[in-house]
């Protein structure tokens, strides 16, 4: 499967007030240090993030850090964010963006602690307010990609950035982060629409193999972040056609047909003329199987509320169901397909695909 929770959702930019900045200051340099350089106080951290993106320049402020090719967080062991009490986030530092070989800016997707989170923030709205070619990713998903799904988690195994730039490229740049409308089309042909929230879709060339890296506006809530391994023996050259690859060529021919082909995380659901005579016919000669409440895969989570499953025979291996597609989990908004047409369910194109739960990128 290839679902995930949502992704980042920035949040206002934290901007403290002048006392607040100057603890804050004194926490990261030492109060002795500190005294002695008041004359040379870091660059406020929107500059840095500034000259890193549009200028690839170096820069230090009170957290925030870059060099040419790093910008990243660090938040120093003794950060006392109002000066009374140790903060949990103290000692802990995270990847803002890498720039890579030609340019283009691999920026961190991932959730973060507060107040990386903030910074976090500043880097995709200053992205998406210049002509800087970047894709957002979470970078657990960056490494789960590397080490094939043994490794899930960013900070158990953090990749150098020259291994980054050296295997990492930019193949669709994201558009940024935003709200879209989504239509979806019910049982009946009730046209109906809802907001999905996106991380900034693009595509990313990871070790040679392409990744879709985007939301699946059939997760609960606002949508849920996906990235999934594309099988094709050429690179996309736009979303659109990206997306057009994970789906079967029956799913393309029926689309064209003009079919409400309808999709419930990696699975879809094409409308046939199949007779229900037809089908229990072909199930009372042995040739399917019927089942009530059938989940599709051997750990699979998408559970069918009818469903006819071909064993034998011509159209072995096909699927065909009708009534309410759930997921196990709750993790997909319920797909009723009706309870008198049948649906021919079939799988997507997709390669390995990776799993983001709470912080970390899981395997599937």
């Amino acid at each position: 499967m290839s679902l995930c929770i949502t992704a980042v959702h920035p949040g206002t930019c934290y901007e403290p007030h002048k006392e607040v900045q100057e603890e804050e200051n004194k926490a990261a340099l030492g109060r002795d240090e500190w005294q002695g350089r008041e004359s040379h106080k870091p660059m406020k951290h929107q500059q840095v993030i500034e000259n890193f993106i549009k200028e690839g320049e170096k820069g230090r402020g009170t957290f925030v850090k870059a060099n040419r090719d790093l910008l990243y967080s660090e938040i120093p062991i003794g950060y006392r964010p109002w000066g009374r009490w140790y903060s949990s986030n103290a000692g802990q530092s995270a990847p803002l963006a890498v720039r890579l070989k030609d340019e283009s800016l691999l920026v961190n997707g991932a959730r973060l602690p507060w107040p990386i989170s903030d910074h976090q923030s500043s880097v995709l709205r200053t992205a998406e307010t210049t002509s800087a070619r970047f894709g957002v990713v979470p970078f657990h998903s960056i490494v789960a990609a590397f080490t094939n799904g043994e490794v899930r988690d960013w900070n158990r195994k953090p990749i150098p950035t020259g291994q980054l730039q050296k295997e990492v490229q930019i193949v669709v740049p994201s558009s940024g982060e935003r709200w879209r409308e989504v239509t979806e089309t019910d049982e009946h042909g009730k046209a109906h629409t809802r907001q999905v929230h996106t991380l900034g879709d693009s595509v990313v060339s990871v070790r040679d193999r392409c990744y879709l890296s985007s939301v699946d506006e059939t997760g609960v809530g606002a949508g849920m972040y996906c990235f999934t391994e594309l099988h094709s023996d050429r690179a996309p050259q736009s979303l659109e056609e990206a997306l057009n690859f994970l789906k079967p060529e029956v799913v393309m021919e029926a689309e064209a047909r003009g079919s409400n082909v309808r999709r419930q995380g990696e699975w879809f659901a094409i409308p046939t003329k199949v007779l229900t005579s037809q089908l229990m016919s072909d199930v009372e000669r042995g040739l399917a199987i019927y089942r009530e409440q059938h989940v599709l895969g051997t750990d699979g989570h998408h559970r069918l509320e009818e469903a006819v499953i071909y064993k034998h025979g011509p159209r072995k291996g096909e699927v065909y169901a009708r009534g309410v597609i759930e997921h196990t989990d709750g993790e997909h908004h319920e797909l009723n397909l009706g309870s008198i047409r049948w649906h021919s369910i079939v799988h997507n194109i997709q390669g390995q695909s990776y799993t983001l739960k709470g912080s970390q990128a899981q395997f599937d």
